[in-house]
Order: structure tokens, then C-alpha cells, then sequence
């Protein structure tokens, strides 16, 4: 990566986890790239449409999520991040707090960082 302004992996990992915080559409719809594809502990797959649809209805607030542990590969033009949270939310009506692992897959173009591949899973 190149230039002293270029966001490095770990911090867009964490500018990730402030958007979703904050239910912030223009810095997830920034961090998440066009073709991503995510999987749920039901093995369940969403798009970026679906992510986005459940911030801007509402069904999604996430009320808290407390980084444990997180670990960056970066590759050049491509990295993973794996990541240990505590998350309190509240998904359509029901709030949960639970302990989960992420996982995300991102891509380096138009000097910057975006997630095209994600998991979670209960940890």
C-alpha cells in the first residue's frame, strides 16, 4: 500500500466495527465491496443488499461490540481478518448479546479496503 492517508487493514477493520456501531450506511456501504457475500451461524447467505437492508429498516442496531482479540494477514492486494467480539445487539425486536468470531476476506483496489467475503459464527 502506498501514501501516508492509505487506510492499513487493521484500521479498516476497525473503521468497520465503528460503522456497524453506529448503523453508519455511507462507511459500510464504502467498506463492503459490490459482489460481497457473507455466511451466518445458520449457514445462511446475505449480499451487501441484505446487509444494508437490515442497518437502514432498523431489524439490526448493534448496541455494543467489544474487540477480544483480532488478527490481520495482510497480503498486498488481498488480506483476512479474523476477529474475536463480544456483541450485544438487537435483531428483529430480540436483543442477544453474544461471543462471536468473524471472519472477513477483503480486497485491496481503488486504494482502499473492502470486504468481499465474511463469516460469523457463535465462539
Amino acid at each position: 500500500m502506498t501514501g501516508k492517508d492509505a487506510m492499513d487493514l487493521v484500521d479498516a477493520e476497525r473503521h468497520l466495527h465503528a460503522a456497524q456501531r453506529c448503523g453508519d450506511l455511507d462507511a459500510l456501504d464504502a467498506l463492503l465491496h459490490p459482489r460481497v457475500v457473507g455466511a451466518g451461524p445458520d449457514g445462511a447467505l446475505f449480499t451487501k443488499a441484505d446487509d444494508l437492508d437490515t442497518y437502514r429498516s432498523g431489524s439490526l442496531r448493534i448496541l455494543r461490540l467489544e474487540e477480544e482479540a483480532v488478527t490481520v494477514r495482510d497480503e498486498g492486494k488481498t488480506g483476512v481478518t479474523d476477529l474475536i467480539a463480544t456483541v450485544e445487539a438487537i435483531h428483529d425486536g430480540t436483543e442477544t448479546v453474544a461471543r462471536l468470531r468473524y471472519t472477513r476476506l477483503w480486497v485491496h483496489q481503488d486504494s482502499r479496503w473492502r470486504v468481499i467475503a465474511a463469516t460469523y459464527a457463535p465462539r
